[in-house]
């Protein structure tokens, strides 16, 4: 009996220490946040034991997969397995002899995100293990449009649309709108995407008005994954019809005078149709341009119509030109005219005059130079040599 009880202590005070034991060996674990695109480390260790590792699994439970599944084991001489699914975007990057089983996952997907288990089996204690969470982040797809352009006259229409798609988390959407914010209001709204990102949607709604066409307005886009603010810059777009038609002159007048038909519209005509009151068109027409010979045979009133889809525009212009200003106006071009030719023949003519008066003066010049007298070797002048002077300087003074 005595001999039954101390086994019986024996085997207890064993299982005390053995559970002891197993209270201090753990599986430390790191959780991870990266960027989509990104390599996830995912660092996993089992300290406090000298037991026997048998084998490294690896288990995942993500969106996609609810419930824990192996899909990464490592043997004990550092031999590695794939299973179920992420391949070859999954490596082992741990330290045996340290007991250490992190892994790397390659160009992480939201998918990816979840909680991965990490389980150590050592004999003869059996399993330790630990989750880590992996979070993604992904950076937002952005654009500012317009779905239907606003047409002047509508009220309450969205003029703007701004949107940060497929982002996790979800981004911060708003606007610079500068000297229009007290004419037009913002609205957004979040959806959640099937995969887990977001997407934002900011709209800029106002009454359509030709004065808001072309304004600039800026929509701001903050997340997490970017490393600064992104600045979209857009122009509003309204359309109109024609509010405004002139008739301008392009050229200067001469045989003929070239006119242009100018709109104020959005978008703007494609069609321009030129006319004449009471008259056949026979001046030559190119578009919204149009030719008209300055003769008084072409004095009248000329018309030309535009239109877009939304409305059309006219506008006008009258020509008069009288034969006595035709004739004057000849006069005047044939008086310009001679009077070039002339003012070319003149200096021409005072040209050639300059150079006769330098060569002549350059002769005369080449006369009077005084010739120089001959010196002996010796240093003295000869007898007929002084009696030369002499005779020149004589008649010099005559």
């Amino acid at each position: 009996m005595c001999f039954l009880t101390h086994r019986l202590l024996m085997w207890v005070v064993l299982f005390i220490q053995l559970c002891d034991t197993n209270t201090a060996v753990r599986v430390i674990g790191r959780s991870a946040t990266v960027k989509a695109g990104d390599e996830a480390t995912l660092f996993c260790q089992l300290v406090e034991t000298n037991e026997r590792l048998t084998r490294i699994t690896w288990q995942k439970r993500t969106r996609k997969t609810l419930t824990n599944k192996n899909f990464f084991v490592i043997t004990p001489e550092g031999k590695t397995e794939n299973i179920n699914g992420l391949g070859v975007r999954t490596e082992f990057i741990g330290n045996i002899q340290e007991t250490t089983g992190t892994i790397l996952l390659k160009n992480v997907t939201l998918l990816d995100e979840g909680v991965y288990t990490c389980i150590f089996n050592i004999f003869p204690s059996g399993p330790f293990e630990t989750e880590i969470h992996l979070s993604v982040l992904v950076p937002p797809v952005v654009g500012v449009k317009t779905d239907a352009i606003p047409v002047v006259g509508e009220s309450e229409v969205t003029l703007a649309t701004c949107t940060a798609a497929k982002a996790r988390p979800a981004a911060v959407v708003s606007w610079s709108l500068g000297a229009l914010s007290d004419s037009v209001k913002v609205k957004t709204n979040i959806s959640a995407d099937p995969d887990g990102s977001f997407t934002v949607r900011s709209f800029l709604i106002g009454e359509a008005s030709k004065d808001l066409n072309q304004q600039k307005v800026q929509c701001l886009v903050n997340h997490t994954t970017l490393n600064e603010q992104l600045i979209l810059d857009y122009a509003l777009i309204i359309h109109y019809p024609p509010q405004i038609v002139s008739i301008i002159s392009v050229n200067i007048p001469a045989a003929s005078q070239e006119f242009q038909c100018v709109v104020d519209a959005n978008p703007q005509p494609a069609k321009f149709i030129w006319s004449r009151i009471n008259r056949s068109l026979s001046s030559r027409v190119n578009a919204d341009r149009l030719t008209i010979p300055l003769t008084s045979d072409n004095n009248g009133l000329y018309m030309c119509n535009v239109s877009n889809q939304y409305g059309n525009g006219t506008g006008t212009l009258y020509v008069n030109v009288s034969r006595e200003s035709t004739t004057v106006c000849w006069v005047l071009f044939t008086c310009l005219l001679l009077g070039f030719i002339a003012a070319c023949l003149m200096e021409w003519k005072f040209n050639i005059f300059e150079r006769l008066r330098t060569f002549l003066s350059e002769l005369r010049n080449r006369i009077r130079r005084p010739r120089h007298d001959p010196v002996s070797t010796g240093g003295s002048t000869s007898p007929s040599s002084n009696r030369s002077r002499n005779h020149r300087d004589r008649s010099g003074s005559q």
